[in-house]
């Protein structure tokens, strides 16, 4: 019997080892066009050998803010150079690419250059075309419902994941908070508050950018709605993406 349960660990053991091998087989690049332009030509060559991969581009063009996932396959000696070239001619290239599952966002021409500058004269290196980091946005959230806001969540409409509570400590009336979103494929996210009074709304189609948003009273919410009238086609939100005045 100790032999057989000795037997199993052992087996079980090898399977593990098996697949944590099969996982670190192939990597993930996910790419995030923040030239700010179309990108019309986005290649992987094998540094080694020099093949050149499909372009990921396609024929269409890689859209300004699309992301993208290329897929690596590990092999000894594994380094490939990522290029890439806009609408516009502007052509870069981040050339020691190494196997790993990363983010990496494609700067602009001009977001090269202000680098350059920031790094000022005594930079021992000029700066990349890339950054291993995905784009972040940030929503400026202003409490105009007049009363204190006790909760404040941000949920991933493609995974049901819920963020901590912003206003854990209480978001009083006229205070604001910022939060963040990281940008992936499928970003829409959902805000949602409730008020102390027991007020509770929610906007379901939050998009990746960077806005004020100004939360409204139910009040607010009823007064839009009656001043919609009948005919309107869609009940008012409970938010507006500007600034409350002398913000």
């Amino acid at each position: 019997m100790k032999k057989v349960i000795a037997l199993l660990l052992v087996l079980s053991l090898m399977l593990v080892c098996a697949c944590a091998l099969a996982e670190e087989e192939t990597c993930t690049y996910t790419i995030f066009n923040e030239t700010g332009e179309k990108i019309t030509e986005l290649y992987v060559t094998d540094n080694l050998t020099g093949e050149k991969s499909e372009n990921y581009a396609g024929e269409e063009g890689l859209a300004k803010g699309a992301v993208i996932e290329i897929n690596g396959t590990n092999k000894e000696g594994y380094v490939i150079t990522l290029s890439f070239k806009t609408e516009s001619g502007y052509e870069a290239a981040f050339e020691t690419l190494h196997f790993e599952t990363v983010p990496i966002t494609l700067f602009s021409k001009q977001t090269v250059e202000d680098n350059i500058a920031a790094a000022g004269p005594d930079a021992t290196s000029g700066a990349t075309p890339i950054s291993f980091f995905a784009p972040v946005c940030t929503y400026t959230v202003y409490n105009t419902t007049g009363e204190k806001i006790t909760e404040l969540f941000i949920t991933d409409n493609a995974t049901g994941e819920k963020s901590d509570n912003y206003a854990a400590e209480g978001l009083a009336d006229r205070e604001s908070v910022e939060i963040k979103g990281t940008k992936k494929a499928d970003y829409v996210v959902t805000l949602s508050f409730k008020t102390e009074s027991g007020y509770k709304a929610a906007f379901e189609t939050l998009h990746f950018e960077t806005v004020p948003i100004w939360i409204f009273s139910k009040q607010t919410v009823d007064e839009n709605i009656a001043a919609a009238g009948p005919d309107a086609t869609s009940g008012a939100t409970p938010i507006s993406f500007r600034a409350p005045e002398g913000k």
